[in-house]
């Protein structure tokens, strides 16, 4: 369902709340999570913390979330996974959407953790930090999503490298499905649909509020350990993706 489109004050009264609840509840969340931390190995608190910072972002800037095929997903079991890129909200979408399945860490641009609070709260609990300007730069941080797959977390990657300027999908780097390959683990290709509509990139304030399609798609492989492979997980799941974008 789609809003009928708000007047800008109330848009920008909106994101200002949503701005400020991003903010003031981390004051709060990244405190506990650290307290909770020798008791809590697994960052079980820093997961359900997670999900209420995502949850209140989008119910401030009216966006309801819907998600399909979350029965694909098990609790038990840790994932690669590669979704579409349209907007700033993908971040709070995917958090509120897999992190009740799934315990999830991200795949981050560098930048994002030189935000305060956020970008602070992500480096202490294991999200992962990329420059897709630079392979030898980026080598660590995939080193360290290796190694967090096989023994921890599942691995959120937004396999174009950034948002698309028009909502179409650009081309996956490869990496993601290297690792998955390497790793062992299967793929969970996911279908954003929405965020670009209520929030493009080149805007700050979100047009409207509205409906955000989360499709989960059935996981891929495990896949053999070659280049071959991981090409055609790449491709194989690029067209999962796309093919569930509505049509323009």
């Amino acid at each position: 369902m789609i809003e009928s489109t708000p007047s800008r004050p109330v848009q920008f009264l909106r994101t200002a709340l949503a701005a400020s609840w991003s903010m003031l509840s981390l004051v709060v969340f990244i405190p506990l999570a650290l307290v909770a931390l020798p008791v809590d190995r697994r960052q079980r608190v820093h997961d359900v913390c997670s999900i209420l910072w995502a949850r209140g972002i989008l119910a401030l800037l009216g966006v309801r979330l819907v998600v399909r095929g979350a029965e694909r997903v098990s609790r038990d079991e840790r994932y690669i996974i590669v979704a579409n890129h349209q907007s700033l909200l993908d971040a709070a979408v995917v958090v509120a959407a897999l992190q009740p399945l799934t315990p999830v860490r991200m795949v981050a641009r560098r930048n994002a953790f030189r935000v305060p609070l956020i970008g602070w709260g992500m480096r202490l609990f294991g999200h992962i930090s990329v420059d897709p300007r630079s392979i030898r730069a980026s080598l660590p941080g995939l080193q360290q999503a290796q190694q967090q797959v096989a023994r921890r977390w599942s691995i959120l990657f937004f396999p174009e490298g950034g948002y698309s300027p028009d909502g179409r999908m650009r081309p996956f780097y490869n990496s993601a499905f290297h690792i998955a390959a390497r790793g062992g683990v299967r793929v969970v290709p996911v279908t954003l649909s929405g965020t670009f509509d209520i929030l493009p990139q080149h805007l700050t304030v979100p047009v409207r509020g509205g409906d955000v399609l989360v499709t989960l798609h059935p996981p891929v492989g495990p896949l053999e350990q070659t280049h071959e492979a991981a090409l055609a997980a790449s491709a194989a799941c690029h067209q999962l993706v796309e093919a569930a974008l509505p049509r323009p």
